[in-house]
């Protein structure tokens, strides 16, 4: 499971908002078309124009030592 930080601006109804979130996926992102997957996600979740600005693979972490 790949985990990423997606950044992104959305219309608020006061102006422009911005936003991170958490974006788990089975895939890694390697093309606008992974990209666009998410922002349409993003759009049809309410964030009116989202736009993606950037994104960052989290390392995962290290496993647990046995007790």
């Amino acid at each position: 499971m790949y985990r990423y930080m997606i950044s992104f601006s959305y219309e608020a109804p006061t102006g422009i908002g911005f936003m991170g979130i958490e974006w788990p996926c089975k895939r890694p992102i390697r093309s606008m078309d992974d990209v666009t997957v998410v922002m349409n996600h993003l759009r049809n979740s309410g964030f009116v124009n989202a736009v993606i600005l950037g994104f960052s693979l989290f390392a995962d972490p290290a496993p647990k030592a046995a007790s």
